[in-house]
């Protein structure tokens, strides 16, 4: 072996020793940092049974864990303080929702409340919310697996875009409270449910007179890759919503979405798209004098960004100042669903018009 091969080997071990001794000196300088913005406490959290006092002097509460759930009645978030002491302000709506009241014989902990009433959120095609009131006399929208309850209100919504409650799906939400009550050892109470389904048959002819949703679809050239149209949604400011993507108002709330398939909440099973859509939902949305055009202003960056051929619901291009006649008929129509109660983009329109 030459003296050069002998030379370039040294020279790669030295480089070797030199690599681990930074190493390890980088690690041993993060570890002198840690220690100092988190010195270790006094006694050890795992074995002493007394209560850790925070550098403000207060206790330190450990976080707890419940039923994990989209819905908000099934929010186990124990950061909103389960002890506090006032009502939530979200109540049953008597306009759109059919309630069964359940009592306790004795107050039931609300992380045994969860879990039974977490299968029973749904009758048929309408959707049920929960609210409870707890030992010490407070309104919950939302349960808390760490609070005690002492009853139970089952809200049935009458009438969705899938029509009116009907006979089946009232018996399903009876059949559901029925077994609760069985389980909590609890009275329930229930209206007449006469009277109720014709409620729902109202409820749903007025909204299917107020249920409006316009159109735009933008034709691609050919099949594109649906990851480079996201890619591409994203820059402009939409973001996800469900399935689909949603351009918002300054508070969040979706003026109109963006839909990849041909429904809303279908989502993409394949790798390209030829078309996109986008959907003003008018119920849905905040009421907007400029909603429609809003909408169309976006559409027209979009085609030019994808290079797409705008349309309209009928598939014909979409006429230069076709935005003015369209949001004058729009703002009666948000004008209409005040009338009627239902604001445009309130809680009940999203309860009736989903």
């Amino acid at each position: 072996m030459s003296n050069l091969q002998l030379s370039l080997i040294a020279l790669g071990v030295v480089l070797i020793l030199l690599v681990l001794l930074f190493n390890w000196w980088q690690e041993q300088r993060i570890q002198n940092k840690m220690r100092n913005r988190f010195p270790e406490p006094e006694q050890d959290p795992l074995l002493s049974a007394e209560p850790i006092h925070t550098h403000t002097g207060s206790l330190r509460e450990e976080p707890a864990f419940g039923l994990p759930d989209e819905d908000p009645a099934f929010e186990t978030d124990v950061a909103v303080a389960s002890i506090k002491q006032a009502h939530d302000e979200e109540t049953v709506d008597e306009v759109c929702e059919g309630v069964i009241d359940l009592h306790f014989a004795s107050a039931i902990p609300g992380a045994r409340l969860l879990a039974h009433i977490q299968p029973y959120r749904q009758a048929g095609t309408k959707s049920i919310r929960y609210f409870a009131e707890t030992a010490d006399g407070y309104h919950r929208a939302r349960l808390h697996p760490n609070e005690s309850y002492t009853s139970l209100q089952m809200a049935v919504v009458l009438a969705n875009r899938q029509g009116p409650l009907n006979e089946i799906e009232w018996s399903q939400a009876l059949v559901m409270a029925d077994k609760l009550a069985h389980v909590l050892d609890a009275s329930t109470e229930s209206p007449d449910a006469d009277s109720l389904l014709k409620r729902a048959q109202s409820l749903d002819e007025l909204c299917a007179n107020l249920d409006t949703q316009v159109g735009l679809t933008l034709k691609l050239q050919g099949t594109q890759p649906v990851a480079a149209i996201v890619s591409i949604i994203r820059r402009m400011s939409f973001v996800e919503y469900g399935n689909d993507f949603a351009w918002c108002n300054e508070d969040g709330i979706p003026r109109f979405l963006l839909l990849l398939g041909n429904e809303p909440g279908q989502g993409v099973r394949s790798a390209g798209i030829d078309h996109i859509g986008l959907l003003l939902d008018v119920p849905r949305s905040p009421a907007d004098e400029h909603s429609f055009g809003r909408m169309l202003g976006v559409a027209k960056e979009l085609a030019v960004a994808l290079k797409a051929q705008l349309v309209d619901d009928s598939g014909r291009p979409v006429m230069d100042g076709a935005e003015v006649g369209i949001d004058r008929k729009l703002v009666e129509l948000y004008e209409e669903l005040d009338r009627q109660g239902i604001p445009a983009g309130s809680s009940r329109a999203l309860l009736v018009f989903s």
